[in-house]
Protein backbone atom coordinates (compact mmCIF):
# COMPACT_ATOMS: atom_id res chain seq x y z
CA UNK A 1 0.00 0.00 0.00
CA UNK A 2 1.59 3.37 -1.11
CA UNK A 3 1.39 5.68 1.80
CA UNK A 4 2.37 9.77 1.25
CA UNK A 5 5.78 10.89 2.21
CA UNK A 6 5.02 14.43 2.29
CA UNK A 7 5.48 15.99 5.60
CA UNK A 8 3.60 18.32 7.54
CA UNK A 9 6.21 21.10 7.95
CA UNK A 10 5.85 24.67 6.17
CA UNK A 11 7.75 25.16 3.11
CA UNK A 12 9.52 28.84 2.45
CA UNK A 13 9.92 30.43 -0.99
CA UNK A 14 12.29 33.29 -0.74
CA UNK A 15 11.18 36.09 -3.19
CA UNK A 16 13.65 37.50 -5.73
CA UNK A 17 12.35 41.15 -5.14
CA UNK A 18 14.23 43.08 -2.23
CA UNK A 19 12.48 45.67 0.06
CA UNK A 20 13.65 49.35 0.57
CA UNK A 21 16.01 48.08 3.59
CA UNK A 22 17.73 45.13 1.49
CA UNK A 23 16.49 42.44 3.01
CA UNK A 24 14.48 39.43 1.11
CA UNK A 25 10.93 38.84 1.88
CA UNK A 26 9.88 35.48 2.99
CA UNK A 27 6.85 34.03 2.55
CA UNK A 28 5.63 30.84 3.99
CA UNK A 29 3.65 28.28 2.76
CA UNK A 30 1.56 25.69 4.45
CA UNK A 31 2.42 22.30 3.04
CA UNK A 32 -1.04 19.88 3.95
CA UNK A 33 -0.56 16.35 3.97
CA UNK A 34 -3.36 14.07 2.21
CA UNK A 35 -5.45 12.58 4.22
CA UNK A 36 -8.13 9.79 3.65
CA UNK A 37 -7.93 7.73 0.40
CA UNK A 38 -5.52 10.78 -1.03
CA UNK A 39 -3.06 9.37 1.72
CA UNK A 40 -2.88 5.97 -0.41
CA UNK A 41 -4.06 6.30 -3.85
CA UNK A 42 -1.38 6.52 -6.69
CA UNK A 43 -1.05 10.12 -8.39
CA UNK A 44 -2.51 8.62 -11.69
CA UNK A 45 -5.90 7.07 -9.70
CA UNK A 46 -6.22 10.21 -8.30
CA UNK A 47 -6.23 12.08 -11.11
CA UNK A 48 -8.84 9.10 -12.65
CA UNK A 49 -11.40 9.62 -9.75
CA UNK A 50 -11.31 13.46 -9.77
CA UNK A 51 -11.97 13.27 -13.51
CA UNK A 52 -14.14 10.35 -13.68
CA UNK A 53 -17.81 12.70 -13.80
CA UNK A 54 -15.99 13.97 -17.30
CA UNK A 55 -15.81 10.57 -18.55
CA UNK A 56 -19.11 9.10 -17.52
CA UNK A 57 -20.37 12.57 -19.58
CA UNK A 58 -18.72 11.98 -22.37
CA UNK A 59 -19.53 7.68 -22.56
CA UNK A 60 -23.50 8.30 -22.32
CA UNK A 61 -23.09 11.35 -24.60
CA UNK A 62 -20.99 9.29 -27.45
CA UNK A 63 -23.84 6.03 -27.13
CA UNK A 64 -25.47 5.90 -30.30
CA UNK A 65 -29.07 7.51 -30.75
CA UNK A 66 -30.10 3.87 -31.46
CA UNK A 67 -29.07 2.00 -28.24
CA UNK A 68 -30.28 4.74 -26.18
CA UNK A 69 -33.14 3.12 -24.92
CA UNK A 70 -30.55 0.72 -23.22
CA UNK A 71 -29.16 3.57 -21.50
CA UNK A 72 -33.38 4.18 -20.11
CA UNK A 73 -33.63 0.77 -19.34
CA UNK A 74 -30.97 1.35 -16.87
CA UNK A 75 -32.70 3.49 -14.76
CA UNK A 76 -30.80 6.10 -12.22
CA UNK A 77 -27.66 3.49 -12.22
CA UNK A 78 -26.38 4.94 -15.22
CA UNK A 79 -27.11 8.72 -13.74
CA UNK A 80 -24.75 10.52 -13.10
CA UNK A 81 -26.13 12.79 -10.57
CA UNK A 82 -28.33 10.16 -9.02
CA UNK A 83 -25.96 9.78 -6.14
CA UNK A 84 -27.30 10.26 -2.47
CA UNK A 85 -26.82 10.58 1.13
CA UNK A 86 -25.35 7.70 3.22
CA UNK A 87 -23.36 5.46 0.85
CA UNK A 88 -21.93 3.11 3.34
CA UNK A 89 -22.14 -0.31 2.13
CA UNK A 90 -22.79 -2.77 5.40
CA UNK A 91 -21.12 -6.29 5.75
CA UNK A 92 -22.51 -9.12 3.77
CA UNK A 93 -22.75 -10.21 0.63
CA UNK A 94 -23.85 -8.57 -2.67
CA UNK A 95 -25.04 -9.74 -6.25
CA UNK A 96 -22.65 -7.35 -8.52
CA UNK A 97 -24.04 -7.02 -11.99
CA UNK A 98 -21.81 -5.33 -14.31
CA UNK A 99 -22.99 -2.96 -17.27
CA UNK A 100 -20.63 -1.76 -19.40
CA UNK A 101 -20.81 1.90 -21.35
CA UNK A 102 -19.45 2.22 -24.49
CA UNK A 103 -17.92 0.10 -27.14
CA UNK A 104 -20.02 -1.46 -30.13
CA UNK A 105 -22.66 -2.81 -27.61
CA UNK A 106 -23.47 0.73 -26.38
CA UNK A 107 -24.48 -0.24 -23.12
CA UNK A 108 -24.38 -4.13 -22.69
CA UNK A 109 -25.50 -5.56 -19.01
CA UNK A 110 -23.83 -9.13 -17.95
CA UNK A 111 -25.33 -12.38 -15.62
CA UNK A 112 -24.42 -11.12 -11.78
CA UNK A 113 -21.38 -12.23 -9.96
CA UNK A 114 -21.02 -12.12 -6.40
CA UNK A 115 -19.41 -9.63 -4.13
CA UNK A 116 -18.26 -9.82 -0.52
CA UNK A 117 -17.72 -6.91 1.89
CA UNK A 118 -16.01 -7.26 5.39
CA UNK A 119 -15.28 -5.37 8.33
CA UNK A 120 -11.96 -5.79 10.71
CA UNK A 121 -10.25 -3.69 12.91
CA UNK A 122 -11.84 -0.45 11.96
CA UNK A 123 -11.39 -0.86 8.22
CA UNK A 124 -13.68 -2.32 5.57
CA UNK A 125 -12.50 -4.16 2.31
CA UNK A 126 -14.20 -5.37 -0.92
CA UNK A 127 -13.39 -8.72 -2.88
CA UNK A 128 -15.50 -10.06 -6.04
CA UNK A 129 -15.41 -13.66 -5.22
CA UNK A 130 -16.52 -14.82 -8.87
CA UNK A 131 -16.18 -13.79 -12.37
CA UNK A 132 -13.49 -13.10 -14.56
CA UNK A 133 -12.31 -9.90 -13.57
CA UNK A 134 -11.58 -10.05 -9.20
CA UNK A 135 -11.18 -6.66 -8.28
CA UNK A 136 -10.24 -6.95 -4.58
CA UNK A 137 -9.29 -3.92 -2.11
CA UNK A 138 -10.01 -1.26 0.54
CA UNK A 139 -12.60 1.00 0.93
CA UNK A 140 -12.97 4.81 2.42
CA UNK A 141 -15.02 7.34 3.38
CA UNK A 142 -15.08 10.18 1.03
CA UNK A 143 -15.20 13.57 2.59
CA UNK A 144 -18.38 14.64 0.78
CA UNK A 145 -20.41 12.17 2.77
CA UNK A 146 -21.90 11.18 -1.16
CA UNK A 147 -19.38 8.44 -2.23
CA UNK A 148 -16.86 5.54 -1.23
CA UNK A 149 -13.64 5.34 -2.89
CA UNK A 150 -12.52 1.74 -3.61
CA UNK A 151 -8.66 1.15 -4.24
CA UNK A 152 -7.68 -2.38 -5.07
CA UNK A 153 -5.80 -4.41 -7.40
CA UNK A 154 -7.04 -6.93 -10.05
CA UNK A 155 -6.46 -10.94 -8.62
CA UNK A 156 -5.51 -13.22 -11.03
CA UNK A 157 -7.97 -16.15 -10.90
CA UNK A 158 -4.94 -18.95 -10.43
CA UNK A 159 -3.71 -16.59 -7.46
CA UNK A 160 -4.67 -17.24 -3.92
CA UNK A 161 -4.25 -13.87 -3.42
CA UNK A 162 -3.45 -10.24 -5.03
CA UNK A 163 -0.37 -7.91 -5.13
CA UNK A 164 -0.97 -4.81 -2.90
CA UNK A 165 -1.68 -1.64 -4.36
CA UNK A 166 0.65 0.56 -5.61
CA UNK A 167 3.26 -2.18 -5.97
CA UNK A 168 1.94 -3.17 -9.06
CA UNK A 169 0.14 -0.16 -11.23
CA UNK A 170 -0.96 -2.58 -14.12
CA UNK A 171 -3.18 -4.45 -11.86
CA UNK A 172 -4.35 -1.23 -9.80
CA UNK A 173 -7.83 -0.71 -9.79
CA UNK A 174 -9.70 2.55 -8.23
CA UNK A 175 -13.53 2.99 -8.34
CA UNK A 176 -16.18 5.37 -6.66
CA UNK A 177 -19.01 3.80 -4.72
CA UNK A 178 -22.44 5.49 -4.83
CA UNK A 179 -26.01 4.43 -2.98
CA UNK A 180 -28.33 5.60 -5.75
CA UNK A 181 -31.67 4.47 -4.67
CA UNK A 182 -32.49 1.94 -1.28
CA UNK A 183 -30.64 -1.41 -0.94
CA UNK A 184 -28.93 -0.29 -4.43
CA UNK A 185 -25.70 0.96 -5.18
CA UNK A 186 -22.99 1.45 -7.97
CA UNK A 187 -19.44 0.83 -8.41
CA UNK A 188 -17.76 3.01 -11.19
CA UNK A 189 -13.84 2.10 -12.20
CA UNK A 190 -12.26 4.55 -12.79
CA UNK A 191 -9.50 3.12 -14.80
CA UNK A 192 -8.26 3.04 -18.52
CA UNK A 193 -9.88 0.04 -20.43
CA UNK A 194 -6.59 -0.31 -22.58
CA UNK A 195 -9.07 0.95 -25.31
CA UNK A 196 -8.23 4.14 -25.30
CA UNK A 197 -10.94 4.75 -22.30
CA UNK A 198 -13.67 3.83 -24.74
CA UNK A 199 -15.66 1.78 -22.34
CA UNK A 200 -16.91 2.67 -18.49
CA UNK A 201 -17.41 -0.38 -16.21
CA UNK A 202 -20.64 0.05 -13.60
CA UNK A 203 -20.71 -2.75 -11.15
CA UNK A 204 -24.93 -2.72 -9.45
CA UNK A 205 -24.54 -4.07 -5.58
CA UNK A 206 -27.52 -5.07 -4.46
CA UNK A 207 -27.73 -7.08 -1.02
CA UNK A 208 -28.19 -10.51 -1.41
CA UNK A 209 -31.49 -11.70 0.65
CA UNK A 210 -30.40 -13.11 4.28
CA UNK A 211 -26.17 -12.72 3.36
CA UNK A 212 -26.25 -16.23 1.44
CA UNK A 213 -24.78 -17.23 -1.74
Amino acid sequence: MRWSLVGGATLCVALAACSTTGRKAIVTVPVTQPTGWRATATDDDQSRIDGLAGRWQRMLAAVPARLRARVAAQGKLLDPTAGLDAPTLSPGSYQCRLVRVGGRGGVTSYKPDFCYVAASGGKRSFTKQTGTQLPGGWLFDDADGKRVIFLGTLRPRQAEIAPAYGESPQRDVAAVIERFAPFRWRMVFARNDGQGDHTLEIYELTPVVNGSS
